[in-house]
């Protein structure tokens, strides 16, 4: 039997590898360490394979507190001043693994910026809603709901918002890992 959970937003599940898991509906940002595999056994019209999934699968259980993320400030992004970008957030979902961590960012208003620093790691940053513009050095470009970018290691990234008026709300979602000098010295 699965735990029925309804998130609001801005909450956030960390799910162990192998755990079972089905979306019902909404909207979701859904991001996962590298694997092979995707095993389904319902709710889709793709490829079901229950054999193996009933055989991976660890059947553990966590009550869903200890399985929701509490963001917290991040603290390598700087907004602009705070007359353009009041209301405006950047927080991070750091889940307790080392492959990957998200930023959420949220614009709200006319010229409201965050400027991120660069990272050891490449990013992918998906926007949800809203308008606005991503520069990555002497690059810059237009983004809009359903854009998706790629952030190369070591870059600068800056998000503005396009908003008009004080009313619009530019969020975008950054997933990112970082390389550290071992792992580099196996490439």
């Amino acid at each position: 039997m699965l735990n029925f959970v309804k998130l609001q937003p801005g909450e956030a599940l960390f799910l162990v590898a192998d755990d079972i898991h089905a979306y019902v509906s909404g909207d979701i940002i859904e991001c996962m360490a590298a694997s092979d595999n995707v095993v389904r056994a319902g709710l889709t019209p793709k490829f079901k394979d229950v054999t193996t999934l009933v055989d991976m699968l660890t059947y553990n259980y966590a009550p869903i507190e200890e399985q929701k993320m509490v963001p917290t400030a991040y603290p390598y992004a700087t907004l602009n001043r705070t007359a353009y970008s009041s209301g405006s957030a950047v927080v991070l979902y750091d889940p307790p693994i080392d492959e990957f961590a998200v930023v959420r960012t949220m614009l709200r208003g006319s010229w409201a910026k965050a400027t991120f620093e660069p990272l050891d790691g490449p990013s992918i940053v998906i926007c949800t809603s809203g308008r606005g513009t991503i520069a990555v050095g002497t690059t810059k470009l237009d983004v809009s709901e359903g854009h998706v970018f790629f952030v190369g290691s070591t870059a600068e990234c800056v998000l503005e918002s396009g908003a008009v008026g004080d009313d619009g709300e530019f969020t975008t979602f950054k997933a990112f890992c970082e390389v550290d000098d071992a792992d580099r010295q196996r490439l």
